[in-house]
């Protein structure tokens, strides 16, 4: 993989940016009727780029020119809970990680919606696979899982790696990892991946589980080092980082992704054209532009089979999350 400098990365990423907010914010004035596609997660993170590079083809789907609004907090819970109220007339969509679904009924004792009874899931559009970063703590010579495994059993004080945040999929997927090594590992919690990796790529944290689009920009800046991914197989933007399973870790195969939502209540037409929309979306030289500039995967997934691995999922993580002993979280 070719080697690119984190700030002309950071700059090719505010670019892009400020081209799809002025795209965006044009269309908006240039109609009367603007759709909205709602993101969970601030501007210039991965659930915006990638809402903003299919939200283009979405406008005769959804009935107007669409404008992506961000409404972060809560890790997506104030834009989730935002949409379930909106009219179910295709009109207002979200686009939020597939964990706000299926992993959240297990981590909040408290969740102002409920998955299945406030949502219809109209298309998986993204793979997003959990990666194991190191950074310069740790030798150049740790170049597998297994010479990590043994380069922290020499020293407890290595023990240690950081997450996006207390209850997220890093942070199971840290805990399965040091329950599989047999390590008793402490998990450090950041407010996301950027701020993580940042102190990963500075020498402050010896190792970080965390989406690979998260540190797709430090990794190829030869600032942090992934040693494997959780994905079912190599992801398409780290080719050269073998997976866990690959690695004798064949528990730790875990995808979360990207998938777009609609209110309870829209019929399935209304559903299954927005389902199209987005199939042909993804197909786009933009999208695809896009989806390769910040390492994600692109993963279509029709109603019926994105329902299906949500019900997958959600009863999959009941039984790992009970497994770490992790106690539900009270406030959001």
């Amino acid at each position: 993989m070719p080697t690119r400098s984190s700030g002309a990365t950071s700059r090719s990423r505010r670019q892009l940016l400020a081209g799809m907010l002025g795209l965006a914010a044009g269309c908006a004035r240039a109609q009367g009727r603007v759709a909205r596609l709602v993101v969970g997660f601030g501007p210039g993170g991965t659930s915006d780029l990638a809402a903003r590079a299919v939200s283009g083809s979405l406008r005769d789907a959804m009935g107007g020119e669409v404008i992506v609004e961000n409404r972060p907090g809560a890790g997506g819970q104030l834009a989730i809970e935002h949409v379930r109220g909106a009219a179910p007339d295709g009109s207002v969509a979200l686009l939020v990680p597939d964990a706000v679904m299926f992993l959240y009924p297990h981590v909040y004792r408290h969740l102002r919606y409920d998955p299945e009874r406030d949502f219809v899931p109209v298309a998986r559009v993204a793979n997003l696979a959990i990666g194991l970063y190191v950074g310069p703590m740790v030798p150049a010579s740790v170049l597998t899982v297994a010479d990590f495994v043994q380069w922290v059993r020499a020293d407890d004080r290595r023990a240690v790696f950081g997450t996006s945040a207390a209850g997220a999929t890093p942070h199971f997927v840290g805990e399965m990892f040091a329950r599989a090594a047999g390590l008793s590992m402490t998990a450090v919690h950041y407010r996301g991946g950027a701020p993580g990796i940042q102190d990963l790529a500075g020498g402050q944290l010896p190792a970080m589980f965390g989406a690979v689009p998260d540190g797709s920009v430090m990794q190829s800046a030869g600032r942090v080092r992934a040693l494997a991914t959780t994905g079912p197989r190599r992801s398409a933007a780290t080719p050269d980082v073998p997976t866990f399973a690959e690695q004798s870790f064949g528990d730790l195969v875990v995808e979360d992704g990207l998938g777009v939502y609609l209110p309870a209540g829209a019929t399935s037409s209304t559903v299954e054209r927005m389902a199209l929309a987005m199939l042909r979306s993804l197909d786009s030289a933009e999208a695809r532009r896009v989806f390769e500039s910040i390492g994600l995967d692109k993963g279509y997934e029709g109603p019926e089979a994105f329902a299906q691995r949500l019900r997958r999922e959600r009863a999959r993580w009941a039984g790992i999350i009970r497994s770490t002993g992790f106690k539900a979280l009270d406030e959001r």
